[in-house]
């Protein structure tokens, strides 16, 4: 029994030496990037209506550099991923072709900065809706069944095409460099 009692205080005594010996843990400085903080993320690969697939994943990269009060916190290149919410290919009748894009999160290490809005800058990225030449060419006698055989147009975003988006929340981030 004191030979047990003996041991449990021998350990914690050595233990409190060991933890007074070792270095103090060293402190990342943290920058918090707001929520709503505008991004520029660049498309890496093209992006269309015809090929797309619902729920498929896209890649982005951050196409600028981002500081915040003169403090790097997310350098151009980084990876972002986005997905495929919506897609329809053209089809007959006229009807274009929809694509609708969300971005979700940049790759920040261990970290996933979460987003939103995606807008592209460069367009118009519509495709395009030959409905109305359908429609009159069905008006035609006896060419109304070639009325069904008129497509529309596809949706395609080249890759480079920049787009804006905003940080969803609030997100705490090691500081990468002190100035521009």
């Amino acid at each position: 029994m004191f030979r047990g009692v003996l041991f449990a205080v021998l350990s914690v005594l050595a233990s409190q030496a060991i933890a007074q010996d070792s270095p103090p843990a060293t402190m990342v400085p943290v920058q918090l990037l707001p929520a709503k903080t505008p991004l520029i993320l660049a498309f890496t690969d093209e992006v269309s209506s015809k090929t797309a697939l619902k729920n498929g994943e896209i890649r982005f990269i951050v196409a600028e550099d981002l500081h915040i009060s003169d403090v790097l916190v997310v350098p151009k290149d980084t990876p972002a991923i986005g997905e495929v919410v919506h897609v329809q290919k053209s089809g007959f009748g006229g009807r274009g072709g929809e694509l609708i894009l969300a971005a979700r999160y940049i790759s920040f290490g261990d970290q996933r900065i979460a987003l939103r809005s995606l807008k592209p800058l460069a367009g118009p990225y519509a495709g395009k809706n030959n409905s109305d030449a359908a429609l009159a060419v069905s008006m035609i006698p006896y060419a109304g069944l070639v009325s069904l055989f008129i497509t529309g147009g596809e949706i395609v975003i080249p890759a480079g095409t920049r787009a804006s988006v905003l940080v969803a929340v609030d997100t705490p981030l090691p500081v990468l460099s002190e100035t521009k």
